[in-house]
């Protein structure tokens, strides 16, 4: 099973500037899964200090693992798959005590683990407006980690681009909710997030590779955008609206274009899963968002490659009708 939809809390880790990072692995224990004699799920005690950053990593043979945790103070989290079939989590610790975790495993094979855990260092400070260039070096993990700090209302872009390898981007809000990007980018295999601070808050971000063990160079880079309006419409969709070649049922907005602006799209509904679609004036495609906003809304932001007029249209998913909102902004 890879990379689930998943509530996954990351927290402060790696630095940047160098190729080797400083890991300090201080648990280690080995268990087994299935069989006669071996138990379905096996409890792992790990003391912890409060102000530790704790990377825990399940690492199966020939078994897709699971993890549950509880951290002192009560906090829970669950991950499937960390880095590949293993699973793991990232987590600075507020309180002193055990950090226990319960391994399980996805599918009915037997076999044995290891459970590891270590400390890492503190994350890198990334600031809206700033662009970083660094390498992803084999003992990143889950990828290098950056800290970014915003106010109540701000809203940003965040990119991640390489030519060494498929880049996969991760936010975690101070909440522990996390937001993913595998190929959202602009071009090839960059990946791209949107986000709106709700409160005054520092997230973490997490640039990495969809493969595990990928290395190369980067470039992450955190943008503001605009909270100008350029246009609102309140639709909804019904059985009367055109339908596309596959019998979806659609609305159609158009907006003109400058070349190399950055125009957000946010469609939003509590009727149906929302889609939405963005085509250049020569009608091929520029962009498809599904759940790129909140819950089911979609969002998407775009770079603008030609002057004239864009069609967007709003769909639902699995043919979904109801109320909505769409909002452009410049």
């Amino acid at each position: 099973m890879t990379h689930p939809s998943r509530t996954l809390l990351f927290a402060l880790a790696l630095g940047i500037g160098t190729s080797v990072f400083a890991q300090t692995e201080f648990f280690s224990e080995q268990g087994s899964l299935g069989g006669s004699t071996s138990a379905s799920s096996v409890r792992h005690a790990i003391p912890v200090n409060a102000g530790d950053t704790v990377e825990v990593v399940v690492v199966g043979d020939s078994i897709d693992t699971t993890v549950e945790a509880v951290l002192p103070g009560g906090e829970t989290l669950f991950n499937d798959d960390y880095d590949g079939l293993d699973a793991g989590f990232v987590r600075t610790v507020e309180n002193s005590g055990d950090l226990v975790v319960t391994v399980d495993r996805f599918g009915q094979e037997s076999g044995s683990y290891r459970v590891v855990a270590r400390r890492l260092p503190p994350a890198a400070k990334i600031a809206i407006g700033e662009t970083i260039s660094n390498r992803l070096s084999e003992s990143a993990g889950s990828g290098d980690r950056y800290q970014l700090s915003g106010s109540q209302g701000d809203r940003i872009v965040i990119d991640l681009k390489s030519y060494d390898f498929d880049a996969y981007l991760t936010l975690v809000d101070s909440s522990g909710n996390e937001s993913t990007d595998d190929d959202g980018g602009d071009q090839g295999y960059n990946s791209r997030l949107t986000y709106m601070f709700g409160r005054d808050e520092t997230v973490t971000i997490v640039a990495g590779s969809i493969s595990s063990g990928a290395t190369g160079g980067y470039e992450l880079s955190v943008a503001a955008l605009s909270s100008e309006v350029a246009a609102r419409h309140e639709g909804r969709l019904e059985s009367s609206d055109s339908r596309g070649y596959d019998g979806t049922r659609y609305d159609r907005y158009e907006i003109r274009g400058e070349a190399g602006e950055v125009l957000t799209v946010a469609l939003e509904s509590t009727d149906f899963d929302s889609v939405l679609y963005i085509s250049n004036p020569d009608g091929s495609s520029l962009a498809r968002d599904d759940d790129g906003g909140d819950g089911t809304d979609s969002l998407a932001v775009v770079t603008v490659a030609e002057e004239g007029t864009h069609s967007i249209y709003v769909t639902s998913l699995s043919g979904g009708a109801g109320s909505y909102v769409l909002t452009i902004y410049r």
